[in-house]
């Protein structure tokens, strides 16, 4: 099956599609047969699939998607700088970006909904329970169809609500429902700004991997002086661009290049009903594929058994044992880069009898086997063999979960492997795995970088800058 044939699938079949576009099914089976969508349909796919959990990225070629409009949200919020936001409209209108407004209720008590409108020549959204709106599911298309979405003003309120799952408006639902970029432009009193709760927030959505465009230092409307002033619009429209600019550029920066990543733990068979694991989650594995992926690499990902969603990569195979997940990454190659995340088992297990029977795995081990023990056999290094194989990629980048001489245990590895970067972290009492927190050290042949505590999300963000630098030199 094609990509655009189980995309078609995943929007519910050919005559569902064929009728939510108003056109001949016969198209739809053309479309799948060609494995191509007419450009002047794409505006049309991209918005159904934005009723569901479809990213579209995942089926039709970048090159496709640079032709539609770039997609902005702005979430006008309440504060004395609200009336700036028609500033940043009136800015954003000079260019090709397609823009959408959403009010909260305590900024209609600055503007009017009718005011933005007139600005935008497009509708202002204000209600999550309109009839009208919600009919189609409107908070659900406001949350899928754009590529960014600011938020300017940002009140502390929309900072605190975002910050720990809270959803009781239009805004703050399409926040929580996004998959898009979202940038926060604060603006409160100093007070507010610099208070424990506050920061405690804007550190919480800076590890998730939310922007801030940094509030001034001047004169408030209320008489007070300090940090927390409304950006400037034209700051913020300048830094809107930019960040245009770099996404853009960062979207093609591994095209043409293959990744083959490990991720999640694997498990070796006792019997048909035990066997022995660890306790990854494959969270680090899974955020690294999706950097690299919106960076444009071709990313495979091998994942041992994991209970979080798969990312949006190219390929996503399931692997349970070590032996596996071996055949599968020598499958994969060659590749540009290799990364070995996964939590690989060192040994298997093999049970005997106290008279050196090896019992059969086929059947479950009963109480009644006394004096039982286990003969250890020794799986394939899957890092070390590749990097010294005939097959090794440019890159080979490791993992090592170390409890003790953390950084001298992991270059001991990076030297032995011959590998160019081994990420070394502590995993002594749980700290890691399961976690949405790492804590890592780039480990060198000559020098290494440790890196603060940091989201697995931006711990990808660098990994991906280093990737970069390697492929570079």
């Amino acid at each position: 099956m094609n990509n655009i044939s189980k995309l078609i699938s995943l929007l519910g079949g050919t005559g569902v599609v064929a009728e939510k576009l108003k056109i001949r099914p016969s198209a739809i089976s053309n479309w799948k047969k060609l494995d191509k969508i007419p450009s002047t349909k794409l505006e049309a796919i991209l918005e159904l699939s934005s009723y569901l959990d479809v990213n579209i990225e995942n089926f039709l070629p970048s090159k496709k998607l640079n032709n539609l409009k770039f997609r902005m949200l702005l979430i006008i919020c309440g504060g004395i700088a609200s009336y700036k936001s028609l500033e940043i409209i009136r800015l954003i209108k000079k260019t090709d970006i397609e823009l959408d407004v959403v009010m909260t209720k305590s900024a209609q008590k600055f503007i009017t909904p009718l005011l933005v409108t007139s600005l935008n020549e497009r509708k202002c959204y204000i209600d999550l329970f309109s009839v009208e709106d919600e009919t189609k599911m409107n908070h659900i298309k406001l949350a899928r169809n754009p590529d960014l979405i600011l938020v300017a003003p940002a009140t502390a309120n929309i900072m605190a609500k975002f910050a720990n799952g809270l959803a009781d408006d239009l805004a703050s639902t399409i926040l929580l429902a996004s998959f898009s970029k979202i940038i926060f432009a604060p603006s409160m009193n100093p007070i507010m700004w610099n208070n424990l709760a506050t920061q405690e927030n804007y550190k919480t959505l800076l590890d998730r991997g939310i922007k801030f465009i940094e509030p001034d230092t001047g004169d408030m409307a209320c008489g007070e002086n300090g940090i927390g002033r409304f950006p400037e619009p034209k700051t913020i429209y300048e830094f809107i661009l930019s960040y245009i600019k770099e996404s853009q550029m960062l979207s093609s920066q591994f095209k043409n290049i293959s990744i083959v990543i490990t991720a999640g733990p694997t498990v070796e068979a006792i019997d048909p009903v035990r066997f022995i694991s660890n306790n990854s989650s494959g969270k680090q594995g899974f955020e690294i594929a999706s950097e690299l992926t919106k960076r444009g690499a071709k990313v495979t990902v091998i994942s041992g058994p994991v209970n979080i969603p798969f990312p949006n990569c190219e390929n996503v195979i399931e692997v349970k044992t070590a032996q596996e997940m071996f055949n599968n990454v020598t499958q994969q190659l060659p590749a540009d880069v290799l990364i070995c995340c996964a939590a690989v088992a060192d040994w298997k297990l093999i049970p005997k009898t106290s008279t050196n029977n090896i019992i059969d795995l086929n059947n479950k081990i009963k109480k009644t086997n006394k004096n039982l023990f286990f003969e250890t056999i020794k799986n394939p290094d899957i890092l070390e063999t590749i990097a010294k194989s005939n097959l090794r990629p440019k890159i080979v980048i490791g993992f090592s979960a170390e409890t003790d001489n953390i950084k001298k245990n992991a270059h001991s590895k990076l030297i032995s492997k011959n590998v160019d970067l081994m990420i070394a972290n502590d995993v002594s009492n749980n700290k890691v795995f399961g976690e949405d927190y790492n804590e890592v050290c780039f480990i060198y042949k000559d020098n290494y970088e440790q890196l603060e505590k940091q989201s697995k999300k931006s711990v990808a963000y660098h990994l991906a800058n280093k990737i970069n630098d390697l492929l570079i030199n």
